[in-house]
């Protein structure tokens, strides 16, 4: 019976405490949601975009190593077989860089559909396409009105022309011996830089190898090897004899390892994939592949690479990375603030009912029992803050960081996790804690006698001797009643400085991702892209043609054609980075960078990539042609990394003679940009593509758009924090000065003296608070964009002074609002009732 009259008593006072302190507790509630919605919903994003990559892979069977050969030779493949052991496959295909149209893409050749790094899901397919006569893009290349639309996007049955660089064999040096074969009228097309052949698409798939979207990434374009006999036999023979003809596949069989016209299939395989079910098997199979191949006296071994060097893996992993470790960035500041603000709340109220306290040692109760009523009172607050992030969380933070993948990869739909095991032991470690710090709090009264509990604490006064200015003003009151409390209250002040600071930080962190990214925009386009207009024309042509071309219309002031080329860079020991390479004018206006004729220039991410730093010899390859050049400087760059040289660079004499298919454009002063463009699209059928320089900072403003939906996140939290805090710290000043309010009233203060001593507290404590976490801002950026990056740019951090100051008057005008509306209830304060003392 004692017990249930105990657990009553203390029932009823947990019921006045939420009735009395609702408005408190709801703080401590809200606080407690906020960082666990966080915390267990950033834990949710990083396993649901894990579980979708790895649904990817799973499905589309994606291999463990890749060997890549110069050429084909059959005792190779022979070879590569012998070292699989039971249930390791190994299939081949013929790997070949190439255009479609003048999309960059690679073309994998294949006798039949592959079973390893296979389509996978449902594939869009045309009447005409069968298992052996296919040609499948990715669906990524589709376009959206299934109509032809500009040179990257391909409709169902459209005829494609497939652009295979002679450079890179060496066909063209033989040309000139196939001319007495031609037709009549014809031309002899290996002579041209590229041989053209052309296939039907006749399907859209999802790839494995194309996870990255095809608008950030070099697409893979699955061919048959019957739709590439096809497609290379029709151009010859349009151009070339019989006898003609013949000699070319002769050749063909020569340089490049093709069977003759009367085998099953005329390609063989230049590249091998090969999939084990043991993930340590990986690295003995690629050992063993290396000794091989270092073992042969030609070796052809261009690159043997595991899953995890290729780059296409490579990016998505380390968003998979850093999705992870973001976690463990972002919500530390709201749990450190959580604890603060239960451990203020917490203390108010336990000096709230300090008499109680001493009543119920009194009557007999044990402090145990004390202890376990204020542990309840925190463990509810908290685990119903902890339950309602438990279960937004999962919810909102996927959907909202969810938006930069769905930009960046090719991904099933969102499906949501629910991480029930981490979302635990989150709610235990936050209770755990809570409850300590709640025990620490109630230790002191607890320990107390109960007749010393039963007085109120006595004040901490100093005598001091203050000479008084007869003139002195009573204004000057409120000010030093706000540093007298803020002085006495030298803790509660501490935890209002640290919520400021974190809400101050937060918020400059959040307007500094908006001014790196800005900046970074603004920082390529005056270096990189001072221009205009992008042209893309539909066949390549000299630099003199393509200026006449572009000259012809009255609104172009100068054209200025480039080059721009898939390299892979690397040191000669090192990684590769597969980048851009772009070949410029020497007195070209477009691109703003000086240096020496015969040597490069590297964007920082291309050396960090590579290890390349100003003064190595870079070497680099493209269409199948090795150059080296010395690094003359590294080059700050955000979007437009590569390596950038000039067009008459000696390391290039062994290039063909270079052709253009691209322009930069500048047009004359009040001319339309966007009706010129139009009408280049709409009338001339020599260019393929014109995009604007809007529309090119729209597009990289889309490949953002997942850091600035993640940048709003921060800003909106930042201020639901800033709110929360000095809500309850504001609220909790106002109960502990009513007494000194209700004295204020009966000597006669006016309503707007005392709301300016209590606005002159916080108000000042804001201002610590704020200039510290302005100071904080840069460094927290640092470690939000440091666990988030995006593999196709590099940040140029920067926070600009309007950021701070917009910091700066978003916490001060929260902090005024919310203390004004407080100052509202002075009138509210009952004079004789708040004087009591305890009887």
């Amino acid at each position: 019976m004692e017990k249930k009259s105990t657990r009553s008593l203390l029932s009823k006072m947990l019921f006045r405490s939420f009735k009395k302190a609702w408005a408190q507790f709801l703080a401590v509630i809200a606080i407690g949601a906020i960082a666990v919605t966080l915390f267990v919903g950033l834990l949710a994003n990083a396993q649901s975009f894990e579980n979708r990559v790895n649904e990817v892979y799973s499905e589309g069977n994606l291999a463990s190593l890749w060997v890549t050969t110069t050429r084909y030779e059959k005792e190779d493949q022979e070879k590569i077989s012998s070292f699989l052991e039971e249930g390791e496959e190994m299939e081949g295909r013929l790997y070949i860089p190439c255009k479609a149209n003048t999309k960059s893409i690679y073309l994998a050749v294949v006798p039949s559909l592959p079973q390893i790094s296979k389509p996978y899901g449902e594939i869009e397919l045309s009447s005409t396409s069968t298992d052996v006569d296919f040609v499948y893009f990715d669906k990524e290349l589709k376009s959206k009105n299934n109509n032809i639309s500009g040179n990257s996007l391909f409709s169902l049955n459209q005829d494609v022309p497939f652009y295979l660089s002679l450079a890179s064999y060496g066909l063209n040096e033989y040309a000139s011996f196939l001319d007495s074969y031609l037709k009549e009228g014809k031309t002899n097309i290996f002579k041209e830089e590229a041989l053209c052949f052309h296939a039907s698409v006749t399907g859209f798939m999802n790839f494995p190898e194309n996870i990255t979207k095809s608008s950030y990434n070099t697409s893979l374009v699955l061919m048959s090897d019957s739709m590439f006999r096809k497609g290379l036999k029709a151009i010859i023979e349009e151009n070339f004899d019989e006898e003609g003809t013949k000699i070319i596949f002769s050749a063909l069989e020569g340089f490049l390892g093709f069977n003759s016209l009367e085998s099953e299939t005329l390609s063989n395989p230049n590249q091998y994939l090969i999939s084990v079910k043991e993930p340590g098997r990986v690295a003995i199979l690629k050992d063993k592949i290396d000794q091989y191949f270092a073992n042969k006296e030609d070796n052809n071994l261009y690159l043997a690479a595991s899953r995890s060097e290729m780059p296409f893996y490579v990016t998505i992993n380390n968003d998979v990375t850093q999705a992870r470790q973001f976690t463990f960035v972002f919500p530390f500041v709201f749990f450190a603030v959580a604890i603060l603000v239960v451990l203020t709340t917490l203390s108010q109220r336990v000096l709230q009912e300090r008499s109680q306290i001493g009543t119920l040692k009194a009557i007999g109760l044990r402090k145990s029992q004390i202890y376990w009523h204020y542990i309840r009172l925190t463990c509810l607050l908290v685990g119903i803050g902890a339950f309602l992030g438990e279960v937004l969380g999962p919810i909102i933070v996927p959907w909202i960081l969810g938006q930069k993948y769905s930009i960046l990869y090719s991904l099933p739909d969102l499906r949501y996790s629910f991480p029930i095991l981490e979302g635990i032991l989150t709610a235990v470690v936050f209770l755990g804690i809570s409850s300590l710090v709640t025990l620490l709090i109630c230790h002191k009264e607890v320990s107390l006698k109960p007749v010393d509990s039963m007085r109120p604490e006595p004040p901490k006064m100093k005598l001091r001797h203050i000479r008084r200015s007869k003139k002195e003003k009573v204004s000057m009151l409120s000010l030093k009643m706000a540093f007298r409390n803020i002085r006495l209250n030298k803790m509660k002040s501490l935890m209002v400085i640290i919520g400021v600071m974190g809400c101050t930080a937060l918020l400059s962190c959040g307007f500094g991702i908006e001014d790196t990214v800005d900046y970074g925009i603004e920082h390529d386009f005056s270096i990189f892209y001072d221009t205009d207009l992008s042209i893309t024309f539909k066949n390549t042509m000299s630099k003199e043609d393509m200026v006449s071309a572009l000259l012809k219309y009255p609104e172009v002031k100068e054209a200025e054609p480039y080059i721009s080329l898939n390299t892979t860079a690397y040191l000669q020991e090192g990684p590769q980075s597969e980048c851009k390479m772009y070949l410029m004018q020497k007195d070209g206006d477009t691109i703003h960078l000086d240096f020496d004729h015969d040597k490069i220039v590297i964007t920082q991410k291309i050396a960090r990539n590579t290890g390349a730093k100003a003064g190595d010899v870079l070497r680099f390859q493209c269409n199948g042609l090795s150059y080296e050049a010395e690094v003359a400087y590294i080059q700050d760059a955000f979007a437009y990394h590569g390596i950038y040289c000039y067009t008459d660079a000696s390391f290039l004499k062994n290039a063909s003679s270079l052709s253009y298919n691209t322009a930069y454009v500048k047009v004359k002063d009040k001319v339309d940009i966007e009706q010129l463009a139009k009408r280049m699209r709409s009338q001339d059928d020599s260019i393929s593509n014109v995009m604007t320089a809007k529309e090119r900072n729209a597009m990289i403003q889309e490949v953002m758009t997942g850091i600035k939906v993640m940048t709003n996140a921060v800003k909106v939290f930042a201020i639901l924090l800033a709110v929360v805090v000095l809500y309850n710290l504001a609220l909790m000043n106002f109960k502990e000065r009513t007494r000194d309010i209700a004295t204020l009233k009966v000597l006669g203060f006016s309503r707007k003296e005392i709301s300016l001593s209590l606005l002159f507290e916080t108000m000042s404590l804001t201002a610590i608070g704020v200039l510290f976490g302005l100071a904080l801002g840069y460094p927290f950026m640092l470690g939000v964009l440091g666990t988030n990056v995006v593999e196709l740019v590099e940040y140029l951090y920067c926070i600009k002074a309007l950021s701070y100051f917009l910091s700066f008057v978003l916490t001060f005008v929260v902090a005024f609002a919310v203390n004004l509306l407080l100052t509202k209830r002075i009138r509210k304060v009952l004079m004789v009732e708040s004087l009591k003392s305890v009887e």
